[in-house]
């Protein structure tokens, strides 16, 4: 055998117990899944410290968040209340879901119902179904985000150990701004003659809406009549026969389409005089709304009140009886100090 030969089969047999003397690098095995976080932006509310209608007796307190299936548009899940409320973190099953987001837990909105069983684009909050409501809708907020992907976890490989055999990562960041899909109603009502009124019974608002459409964030077509009580109050004259009552409360708005159609929007006021007779007054104040109406569109960005302002003159009455007294200043009593001061 020819040297030449033999050294080739030398340095063959050292290549072969090198490789075999290699060990590749233990690798670890752990599993992702993604998660989208939603970063909401609430200055469009009244929970921003901007907003003039800013409460800080009412804060927000977190987020909930249903999950529609964006093939058969029924609700998949409703995840737990998140406090996070500025960028929850959801980790659904994989698929495309559709997201409604609003304020706060259901527990915390008593006076709403959810009507969970209706599709995605029906989805709606309402007041009860009586037909007087004396309970007003609490402040509701809204956003919908649609087409959201959830895909099945990834298997990866870390050179190192990781901390957790289950990780978690933000795949995709979503943009979504709440509005308010509730409207403050503020009834002012001056009253002349407010000496002749002993006291009042309750008064009705009609041609507000009774629920609303969470995936469009507009009023649906059914009415319902809000009951109010007319009692707090501001004398406008040293003689106190002039007084600004006023009250507010929360309604979903009105529908556009049913103000175009005619609906009217009617306040019923019931004063009880000094002789005890009810003075009843009926007035339509349609032409408020449509004025509000065509200074701002339905789906307005801004969170605005709307403001139904009346005037009322009562008619001269004499008191039954002597003890018959009319509306007086509600004033604080003194309370006498007596301090000893030592010189």
């Amino acid at each position: 055998m020819k040297v030449r030969s033999i050294s080739h089969i030398i340095a063959g047999v050292v290549v072969l117990m090198l490789l075999s003397c290699s060990r590749d690098h233990l690798y670890y095995e752990a599993v992702s899944r993604n998660q989208v976080q939603l970063n909401i932006d609430w200055s469009q509310t009244a929970f921003s410290q901007d907003s003039r209608n800013f409460d800080s007796r009412n804060p927000l307190n977190g987020v909930t968040i249903f999950a529609f299936d964006s093939a058969t548009h029924r609700l998949a899940t409703e995840l737990p209340p998140d406090t996070n409320w500025q960028s929850p973190l959801l980790r659904l099953s994989p698929g495309t879901y559709d997201l409604i987001v609003i304020n706060d837990s259901r527990a915390e909105l008593p006076t709403i119902n959810f009507d969970t069983s209706r599709p995605f684009e029906d989805f709606s909050a309402s007041v009860d179904v009586d037909t007087v409501y004396s309970e007003y809708p609490d402040y509701l907020t809204v956003s919908s985000v649609r087409n959201v992907s959830f895909s099945l976890y990834n298997i990866d490989y870390f050179y190192d150990r990781p901390d957790e055999y289950l990780h978690d990562l933000v795949t995709q960041e979503i943009s979504t701004v709440q509005h308010s899909v509730t409207k403050k109603i503020n009834l002012r009502v001056l009253v002349k003659g407010i000496n002749y009124c002993r006291g009042m019974q309750p008064s009705f608002m009609t041609g507000l809406s009774k629920s609303v459409n969470l995936a469009t964030e507009t009023p649906e077509s059914q009415n319902v009549v809000f009951a109010f009580n007319l009692i707090n109050r501001e004398y406008r004259n040293s003689e106190f026969t002039k007084a600004l009552l006023t009250q507010s409360f929360n309604c979903f708005s009105f529908n556009e389409n049913n103000l175009k159609q005619g609906t009217k929007f009617e306040l019923t006021l019931k004063f009880v005089l000094v002789d005890n007779s009810i003075y009843t007054v009926n007035a339509d104040v349609t032409p408020q709304f449509e004025k509000w109406l065509e200074q701002h569109t339905i789906d307005c960005n801004l969170d605005l009140d709307i403001d139904v302002d009346l005037e009322v003159t009562l008619p001269p009455t004499e008191p039954t009886t002597p003890d018959a007294e009319g509306m007086v200043p509600e004033t604080i009593p003194w309370n006498d100090i007596t301090q000893n001061i030592i010189l």
